[in-house]
């Protein structure tokens, strides 16, 4: 009969927790740059995809920063990892919904009152930098958080993955404004991103509820 796997070692583990370590410590670091110029940039020419570049990046910034006091936890105190995963999993959740509603907000208002995004160079890097950073780091971070049974980070994966989606629309909808004048396209690339960035806020705390639930009811 063929011999079961091995249940994954403790060396393993702590190897797999330094390098989360690492991936949220470097979105921290790259997070707090890049968020303020997007922001700032998406501001001053009133493209709002370009500042939900901007809001998504500062998002992924408050969980990944949550996450690197999570992780600390279980190479330090192991008894913590259970109540510290939980908590940082709802601090996820919350960055997740105040992105959807304050992007919803602003395109509703925009929408609204038909204003014209602007298509700077600095808004253009901004958004290109930002794809070709938070792609790989998000695929990094939901690979980990799976393997380490740690919807937190899948969550904060998430939140990378936003920014990297929205930067990519940023680039599509502006490039659509230059060419043709689709005024529209930024705002309606902002909305979609709020409704993705709801869902996912909705679907981490429900599994961390279900998770909790599950828990309850073993004997």
């Amino acid at each position: 009969m063929p011999r079961a796997a091995d249940p994954p070692s403790a060396h393993n583990r702590s190897h797999d927790v330094r390098r989360a370590l690492r991936l949220v410590t470097f979105s921290v670091v790259f997070g707090l740059a890049s968020g303020a110029v997007s922001v700032t940039a998406g501001m001053q020419d009133h493209s709002l995809a370009v500042f939900a570049v901007g809001l998504g990046v500062l998002a992924d910034v408050t969980g990944s920063a949550t996450l690197i006091w999570r992780f600390r936890a279980e190479l330090t105190s192991p008894a913590l990892t259970g109540r510290r995963e939980k908590q940082s999993a709802v601090i996820v959740s919350l960055a997740l919904a105040l992105t959807a509603i304050v992007l919803a907000a602003e395109s509703a208002i925009a929408l609204a009152h038909g204003s014209d995004p602007a298509a700077s160079a600095v808004t253009l890097t901004a958004a290109s930098v930002s794809l070709l950073v938070l792609t790989p780091l998000a695929i990094a971070k939901r690979r980990l958080g799976r393997r380490m049974n740690s919807r937190a980070l899948q969550g904060d994966g998430a939140l990378s993955g936003i920014g990297a989606v929205v930067s990519f629309l940023a680039i599509t909808a502006l490039i659509l404004y230059r060419l043709l004048g689709w005024w529209w396209a930024d705002r309606v690339t902002a909305l979609i991103v709020a409704a993705v960035a709801g869902i996912e806020a909705w679907r981490t705390i429900r599994i961390r509820h279900d998770n909790a639930r599950a828990a309850q009811a073993q004997p």
